[in-house]
């Protein structure tokens, strides 16, 4: 059974992670997906992050996570034979997508006027950081630049502290997102109008769509949230991360109305459960009208707080089992995510062996299919993998091959001293 893309040409020029996590999903859903490298190499090849003792020629972590099922074209697109070689991949190719900004491609006379003239049924897909319109539209982008600017920073983070990034890459991470589904949704378009067109989005577009509840609150009463440090901001209950007795971190999220009592009670303050302020589901989610004020919202906290420390985790995590409807979860880093038998059952991790450190595991597909499901190709390639083999199915003679390759092996040597 043929994958959900297969058959479907993408010409990628991407880098760190908003565009080139998004052609990991469309390599992952059968296309074929050539990422245009520039001769030292996209730069999150060399990212080694934090605790990282892999070996020299092991690729970063950020490069593994964004180019695995890729094939990689090495070309100095600022050359006429390089720009060429480029210009022939997109003229038959279904996609071209780019994280680059646009002054840099419409330089190179990639913009989507020029390629559209090209290839008319060309999906021209293109991501920044802050849109494709006003002042700002060029700026460039960080991570934590755009959560600052698209709001998310300021609800994350103790109340009474400053603001905090969030602990992973959210605004790359929902841009990509965002940047796949355009991109599949262009395709659509295309098979059933006929029509080629430009695709934009951006990481603060996709800040709006993360936080749609929080904005539209803020939209209505005309307040923006506070941040709340282990709870909720736009909930006012229990909701929030709590410490058993031995340090365990829970994520207390909700409970029905006999298992709220037994809580109370097995952690030593059956009075607790009884408060007539939070005896039922609607008042401990917040979403009755308003009889809790901020002193009696503290409190009970406060109490959620004693009743856990008052018992060790291995006890809370019996007494969850005897209560299956309360939602509550084990705070969990990445070592214990990617073991825990719901990630491995759903193939959330999968096996795959790369360069450096030999048999690991990456981050798998987490869209399933049942039909026409997608799957986890090659591991990242190495940089100009593939160029010889792209250009010989283009027409290039081997003279012109060899030339190109020559010419981005200088410039390596000239920057590494290989």
């Amino acid at each position: 059974m043929p994958e959900p893309l297969t058959g479907y040409t993408v010409i990628e020029m991407g880098t760190a992670i908003q565009g080139p996590a998004a052609g990991v999903y469309l390599a992952d859903m059968g296309a074929e997906v050539v990422k245009i490298e520039p001769p030292i190499g996209d730069a999150s090849r060399f990212h080694r992050g934090v605790n990282n003792n892999t070996p020299p020629e092991t690729p970063g972590s950020m490069f593994i996570a964004g180019n695995r099922g890729k094939r990689s074209v090495c070309l100095d697109v600022k050359t006429d034979a390089g720009l060429d070689v480029v210009r022939s991949l997109i003229k038959d190719a279904d996609v071209f997508m780019s994280n680059y900004r646009a002054p840099f491609l419409n330089r190179l006379g990639l913009d989507y006027e020029t390629l559209s003239e090209l290839n008319p049924q060309l999906v021209y897909a293109v991501v920044n950081g802050f849109g494709p319109l006003g002042p700002d539209a060029d700026q460039p982008m960080v991570e934590g630049a755009v959560q600052a600017r698209g709001g998310l920073a300021s609800v994350t983070g103790p109340a009474d502290g400053l603001p905090m990034p969030s602990g992973a890459t959210i605004a790359d991470g929902a841009g990509a997102m965002q940047f796949a589904l355009g991109i599949v949704t262009a395709l659509l378009a295309r098979e059933r109008y006929g029509v080629g067109q430009k695709m934009n989005t951006s990481s603060l577009g996709a800040q709006f769509w993360l936080q749609s509840w929080e904005i539209q609150h803020c939209l209505m009463t005309g307040e923006p949230l506070s941040r709340a440090g282990s709870h909720m901001p736009n909930i006012r209950g229990p909701w929030g991360v709590y410490a058993a007795g031995d340090g365990v971190e829970f994520l207390f999220a909700l409970v029905d109305d006999d298992d709220w009592e037994d809580f109370f009670e097995f952690g030593g303050l059956p009075e607790a459960g009884k408060n007539p302020l939070w005896d039922d589901g609607i008042k401990r989610m917040g979403a009755a009208p308003q009889e809790q004020d901020d002193a009696s919202v503290i409190k009970l906290r406060d109490e959620m707080t004693s009743a856990f420390a008052n018992r060790t985790s291995d006890e809370w995590r019996e007494f969850f089992n005897n209560h299956p409807e309360m939602i509550v979860q084990k705070v969990q880093n990445h070592a214990e995510v990617v073991d825990d038998p719901q990630s491995i059952a759903n193939e959330y991790v999968v096996p795959m062996t790369f360069d450096g450190v030999g048999e690991s595991r990456v981050v798998g597909n987490q869209i399933q299919l049942s039909k026409t499901p997608g799957s986890v190709k090659r591991p990242p390639p190495r940089l100009g993998q593939d160029t010889r083999d792209v250009m010989q199915r283009l027409g290039y003679s081997n003279d012109e091959i060899t030339s190109i390759e020559s010419h981005t092996a200088e410039i390596r040597k000239a920057v590494f001293g290989e």
